[in-house]
């Protein structure tokens, strides 16, 4: 289990030299309650503190064109950071709180690409950026 976490580790540090936005046909945005439904992923449920870096991988097996991203800690008054890494190299964000345009406890995001998502594990990186006592959220 260490080994595949140190070069879980390798394969990000590779990726965050990588521009974000918009590079290999990904485009990022708020989620907005009227898009088409988006290819949900298990939701992880887990806490944070301040300082302190929390990772969580989601894979994708099928072809899909659409990949929702929603962190959700319900608490405005803690700010959480999140990164996301493709398994084809590229890096997305920081994104915070205010990323949809309001400061609601929650970073919900489309990953999208009209030549498919990158099959394989995604990377999530959670941040207690600004965090009081400990921060329940989900992802």
């Amino acid at each position: 289990m260490m080994l595949l976490l140190i070069a879980s580790f390798a394969v990000v540090s590779a990726s965050e030299q990588a521009p974000s936005v918009g590079n290999g046909g990904y485009i990022v945005e708020p989620f907005q309650g009227d898009d088409e439904e988006p290819f949900v992923i298990d939701t992880v449920y887990a806490t944070i503190t301040q300082g302190r870096t929390n990772w969580h991988t989601k894979a994708v097996s099928t072809f899909i064109t659409t990949l929702n991203v929603d962190l959700n800690w319900g608490n405005p008054a803690n700010s959480l950071q999140l990164k996301i890494y493709s398994p084809d190299g590229f890096a997305f964000g920081p994104y915070y709180d205010n990323f949809d345009g309001y400061y609601d406890g929650r970073i919900n995001l489309n990953i999208i690409n009209s030549d498919g998502i990158a099959q394989g594990t995604w990377y999530y990186e959670v941040y207690g950026y600004s965090v009081t006592g400990t921060e329940d959220y989900s992802i």
